[in-house]
């Protein structure tokens, strides 16, 4: 049997906490470069189906992170992917060297919390902007700021202060 893949938009669920489960990473474009995608799907917590829109449509929250190696700790990807690990697969002194791939993760059924943000160019999207971890039920914050340092050159003056050069000496 031939199957379609589906594209899923995180832009139809209001603000507040939800059971969902993960069910999809994709890699998108967005006008600043390529972005992951974790993609949830709003469930009722008690049928574990789908909840519906007003439009009939299911219910999706993301968490949209930098494109990255999944190398440094502090990482959108990798806050995510460790506030998803289960009791069973976490381990507290391993998951500070590494942890299970993403994909691995698919179908992990948890809670969120969603925040809803409109962009200027008006377009909705449900941020999931916490995660309560399926091991120990303590809700995570995913939110992370990227911290970068604009680089100037520096003056003849700086380069002789760095190393301790004096110019009355």
């Amino acid at each position: 049997m031939r199957l379609f893949q589906l594209n899923h938009y995180g832009n139809n669920t209001p603000d507040g906490e939800y059971f969902s489960v993960l069910i999809s990473l994709d890699l998108e474009r967005f006008p600043l470069g390529q972005r992951m995608v974790f993609k949830f799907a709003i469930l009722d917590l008690n049928t574990n189906e789908p909840i519906l829109d007003e439009e009939d449509n299911p219910m999706f929250a993301v968490a949209v992170c930098n494109n990255s190696k999944m190398k440094s700790s502090k990482s959108k990807i990798v806050k995510v992917t460790r506030a998803l690990i289960s009791k069973e697969k976490y381990d507290p002194i391993k998951s500070l060297s590494e942890i299970p791939h993403p994909e691995e993760l698919f179908y992990t059924k948890t809670f969120i919390r969603v925040k809803q943000k409109t962009s200027e160019k008006g377009k909705t999207v449900s941020n999931v902007t916490h995660i309560q971890r399926p091991r120990d039920g303590i809700w995570e914050s995913i939110e992370s700021t990227f911290n970068t340092s604009i680089k100037k050159e520096m003056t003849m003056d700086e380069i002789q202060r760095q190393f301790g050069f004096n110019k009355s000496a």
